[in-house]
């Protein structure tokens, strides 16, 4: 799953816009479950910095996390359960800078360190044989659309995305209320037709990777009634090729200072 951070990352950005269909002061209470998603994907349009929280659970097909990975994961077969695998970090919307820790402890004990920033990516993963950090030029940043200098429209690029989408058939339907980090957030259902996800997830990858598709698909969308930023994301996938998994993402701690920097240079493997 590491090895194909560009395509793993774009996509995690593209779920954030799947729920515009659906679509620090106090803000009157809204009904509306497009309103709501909307609003939330405007603000976070707006905002600097965040932090991230994720969890995998569930069970996948090992040829197709070889794919996923690149081939990282070559020789293994059969079903692999993936519960408790874990990524945090911080993002900097507008420098496109993020540094993410990751752990999959049931595929043994595997584990990433990935730093982007200034326009190049730092690499350490526990099965590669090194303490060291691999260095490339940076991937796609999530989240990287929606940062301030990426449009001047920001309203009608929320607009036409969301119209795009409701063509294809997405809809939202407002739940209720839940506590997401000790605070109340609007809970919004999100019905997206599978064939949607499948036709952007073959723009997303390539090669192996590029015949994996999702039988069937919920995402639950959750959103700060106090702030109105995007709060978090659940999506549940099953799929023949792939497997049954769950991706739980929570955002926290907007607007706040995040010192992202690259490692020394002691700490980048030689001739890179």
């Amino acid at each position: 799953m590491f090895g194909t951070r560009r395509s793993s990352l774009a996509f995690s950005g593209f779920l954030l816009a799947i729920a515009v269909v659906g679509c620090g002061s106090s803000t009157p209470t809204l009904t509306d479950p497009n309103e709501i998603v909307m609003r939330s994907i405007t603000r976070l349009a707006t905002s600097t910095t965040l932090h991230v929280e994720g969890t995998l659970n569930g069970s996948a097909n090992a040829s197709a996390l070889s794919a996923l990975t690149g081939g990282a994961l070559a020789g293994l077969s059969g079903t692999i359960r993936v519960d408790r695998a874990t990524v945090s970090g911080d993002i900097d919307i507008q420098k496109r800078a993020f540094h993410v820790l990751a752990s999959m402890p049931t595929l043994f004990g595997l584990s990433a360190d990935i730093i982007q920033v200034d326009g190049y990516q730092y690499t350490k993963i526990s099965l590669a044989g090194t303490n060291k950090y691999t260095k490339s030029p940076a991937s796609t940043l999530p989240f990287a659309s929606a940062a301030p200098m990426a449009t001047l429209d920001i309203s009608s690029t929320v607009a036409s995305l969301k119209s795009s989408l409701e063509a294809a058939g997405a809809k939202a339907t407002l739940i209720g209320r839940n506590q997401v980090d000790g605070r109340d957030a609007y809970h919004v259902s999100v019905s997206v037709p599978k064939d949607l996800i499948n036709q952007q997830m073959g723009a997303l990858g390539s090669g192996a990777a590029s015949g994996i598709s999702i039988d069937a698909a919920t995402l639950d969308y959750w959103v700060y009634v106090d702030s109105l930023n995007p709060a978090k994301i659940e999506l549940k996938a099953s799929s023949a090729t792939v497997g049954n998994l769950t991706v739980t993402l929570t955002l926290t701690k907007y607007d706040q200072p995040a010192t992202i920097k690259a490692p020394a240079d002691s700490e980048i493997q030689a001739g890179q």
